[in-house]
Formats: C-alpha cells, structure tokens, sequence
C-alpha cells in the first residue's frame, strides 16, 4: 500500500515539474531562430531534478511527457507550415522531439545528492540533446544552410547558437538547486528508495 502511495506522490510531483518545464519553455527570452530552437530560462532543469531525484525510470516517463508538449508547441507554431515532405517531417519529429527531449530523462544515470552529480548529469543530456538536433539540421535541413556553410557545419553552428547558452544556464540552475535534493530525500519518505545512497 506504501507503495503504491509513493508512486501517486511521485506521479504527482512529475506532473508539476513537466507543467514547470513547459511554462519556461514558453518563457524564452531568446526565439529568433528560424528553423526552431531557443534559448529558455532553464525549461530543461525541472526534468534533470525529477530525474536525478528519481532516476532514470520516472526521469524517461516525464522527459516523454514533455517532448509530447513540445511536439505540439512545435506544431502550433507552424512546424507543419515549414513544406517539409512527410518522411522528413516524421523524421524531424523524432529527432527534434521525441528524442532530443526524452534523452533529458538520462540524468537519472547519475542520480545522487550532490551539485557534482547535477552538474555531470546536466552535460550529459545536454549533450545528447545536441547531437539530436545536430543530426536532423545535417540530415534534412541542409537545404537552409546560409552562403559559405556546408549542410554539416551549419548543423554544427546552428545548433550550437542556441544549445551553447541554453546549457550554461541549465548547468547553473541545476547545479545550484542540486543543494535541495538531500533535504527532499531526509524530509519525504516517497524521495527515499533501497538503492538510494547519501552522499
């Protein structure tokens, strides 16, 4: 019966960090990037602190929860306005969408009490998420490289001009929060697990 009690505290505790998550996405200060992508005050934090509380299984579900979001945000914006064929767009969706965000979940991997543990974490799916968004630009978004740039490099770079400060942002943010994770796991019991080891 505990159990399952911890699981519904956890459900619910995934479910406001995934509306956090969403609200600053939509709270981007920097969104001039034509073919997607923006710089947020931290969207990606409240999924890595979930995950590293958690771990990687409840990190994944709400990292999915959140792509499924983002993917319909994307939408409202008229990614489907972009005349993308249907192979590319499917493919686009999924590297974009569905993974580039659920990758975030991984820094369950490095679950623990400690800023160091946050901050590993962090460039972890930061740099997932990167290679994500880096492969569909080189696969299918070449066609909108500017003048000088090979469909690779303006992959690269393109990529970069948003993932770069976006994640010195998380990092800090979530390395700075990381502090809160030992009191979480000493005050609520649901925070606790057999696995789990204080540091």
């Amino acid at each position: 019966m505990k159990k399952k009690s911890d699981s519904l505290k956890k459900l619910a505790v995934c479910a406001m960090m995934v509306a956090l998550s969403f609200v600053l996405s939509l709270w981007a200060p920097l969104k001039f990037w034509p073919q997607g992508g923006s710089v947020t005050l931290g969207a990606m934090v409240p999924v890595i602190l979930v995950a590293l509380l958690f771990g990687t299984k409840w990190g994944l579900g709400c990292a999915l929860v959140n792509a499924l979001l983002q993917l319909m945000m994307g939408f409202m914006e008229g990614m489907g306005t972009w005349g993308l064929s249907p192979l590319v767009l499917v493919c686009s969706i999924l590297l974009d969408y569905i993974l580039a965000y659920t990758v975030i979940g991984l820094a369950g991997i490095f679950k623990g009490n400690d800023s160091v543990r946050a901050i590993l974490g962090t460039v972890f799916v930061c740099i997932l998420r990167y290679a994500c968004h880096f492969v569909s630009g080189w696969a299918f978004f070449g066609m909108w490289a500017e003048e000088g740039y090979t469909a690779l490099s303006w992959a690269l770079f393109y990529n970069m001009s948003y993932m770069l400060p976006e994640t010195v942002i998380t990092l800090v943010l979530a390395g700075g929060l990381a502090a809160l994770l030992p009191i979480l796991r000493k005050n609520f019991s649901f925070c606790r697990d057999e696995k789990s080891v204080e540091n």
